[in-house]
C-alpha cells in the first residue's frame, strides 16, 4: 500500500525524532550498565533477577561431597508509565518544518523525553523499590516494596565537605562496588559547585592534575573515585525553575552517588509519534511523542543519597 503525502511526512518526522533521541545525551541513563537496560518489553511488568556473590569451594578430595554455590536470588520489578512531549502548531508550514535537522520544536520534545527518563531514574534511586517474591507453593508472585536504608543517606544539608564525600565512598565500598572509570558516578546540581571547588583538603594533587580550578567545573572529571556529572534543573529562558531534577527541600539538595549497575531501566516500545488536529482549540495541530518506561533500584548498597546545602 502506498503512503499518502501526510503519512509519508509523519514517518519522516518519526525517523527524525528517533535520530534526535539517539544524538542527544542522557545525563543519567547513559551512565547505566547496558545489561540492566531492558528495551522493547512487551508486558505490563518487567522483572530484574538479582543474584548475590559467592566464593567457589575447594575440593578437599576427589570423592568429597560437591558443595553447591547456592547464591541468594531475588527479583525487582518495574511498572512502565507513559510520558509524553506535546506541542501545538498553528499552521502546516510550522508542522512541515519539524523535519528540519535543527528544528527547535522537535528538539524541545525529545529533550523533554530524555529529561523525563533521567528524572525517573533519580526518583527511583531515592524512592522505594518494587520487589517480586515467588511463592513456591502456588508459583504466584507477591509484590512488595523496600526503602533506601538510613545508612545509605549521608549529609545533613550543610555545605559539601571532603569528609562527607569520603563517607559516601566508604558506604559504596562496603557494598563491594568496584572502582574504576565508569563504575561509580556522582550527580550534583550547579548549586553545589561552589562548595565542591572550595574543598581545601583536595586543592592539591587531584585539582592540579585535573585542572578543575582552571576550568571552573568538576563536570566530567574522575575525582575521589567518581565520574562527576552536573544535572541542572529544568528552567525556562527567564530562569524560572519549572522542575527540580535532583530533589530540593528548602535549602537541602539531595545529590546521587551510585554504581553503574545499581539501577535497572525498562522501556516498552519505540517512541510513538501522533499528529492530529485539535478542534477544541481552533484546529491547532497537536504533535505528540510518547514513550513508556520505568526504573527500579536493584540493590541498596549501590546507591547513596547525599544531602547538602543548596547555594
Amino acid at each position: 500500500m502506498s503512503l499518502t503525502q501526510e503519512q509519508g511526512w509523519v514517518q519522516q518526522y518519526h525517523d527524525q525524532v528517533r535520530l534526535t533521541y539517539q544524538q542527544m545525551t542522557s545525563m543519567v541513563k547513559s551512565k547505566l550498565d547496558p545489561k540492566w537496560i531492558h528495551n522493547n518489553v512487551k508486558a505490563a511488568k518487567d522483572y530484574f533477577d538479582r543474584m548475590g556473590n559467592v566464593l567457589a569451594r575447594e575440593e578437599i578430595s576427589p570423592f568429597s561431597q560437591t558443595v553447591p554455590l547456592n547464591p541468594a536470588r531475588s527479583r525487582r520489578a518495574t511498572t512502565p508509565r507513559s510520558f509524553n512531549g506535546t506541542v501545538y502548531l498553528s499552521d502546516e508550514h510550522a508542522l512541515r518544518s519539524m523535519t528540519d535537522g535543527r528544528n527547535e520544536y522537535r528538539e524541545t520534545i525529545v529533550g523533554a523525553l530524555i529529561r523525563a527518563a533521567d528524572k525517573v531514574l533519580i526518583d527511583r534511586a531515592f524512592g522505594t523499590a518494587e520487589t517480586a517474591t515467588v511463592t513456591p507453593a502456588n508459583a504466584t508472585i507477591a509484590a512488595g516494596t523496600v526503602a533506601l536504608p538510613a545508612g545509605q543517606i549521608k549529609g545533613t544539608g550543610i555545605a559539601t565537605s571532603l569528609t562527607g564525600i569520603i563517607s559516601v565512598t566508604l558506604a559504596l565500598s562496603k557494598a563491594a562496588v568496584p572502582t574504576g572509570a565508569g563504575k561509580r558516578h556522582a550527580f550534583y546540581s550547579p548549586g553545589q559547585l561552589t562548595d565542591i571547588l572550595l574543598i581545601t583538603q583536595a586543592s592539591s594533587s587531584d585539582f592540579t592534575k585535573n585542572k578543575i580550578h582552571d576550568s571552573g567545573t568538576i563536570d566530567g572529571v574522575m575525582w575521589q573515585g567518581f565520574l562527576w556529572t552536573e544535572i541542572p534543573d529544568v528552567v525556562d529562558p527567564d530562569l524560572a525553575v519549572l522542575d527540580n531534577m535532583l530533589p530540593l527541600a528548602a535549602t537541602t539538595r539531595s545529590c546521587l552517588f551510585m554504581a553503574n549497575d545499581a539501577l535497572g531501566l525498562t522501556t516498552l516500545q519505540d517512541i510513538e509519534t501522533k499528529i492530529s488536529p485539535r478542534p477544541d482549540i481552533n484546529d491547532a495541530i497537536q504533535v505528540r511523542s510518547v514513550m513508556k518506561l520505568d526504573a527500579v533500584r536493584l540493590f541498596e548498597g549501590g546507591v547513596v543519597k547525599y544531602d547538602v546545602l543548596e547555594n
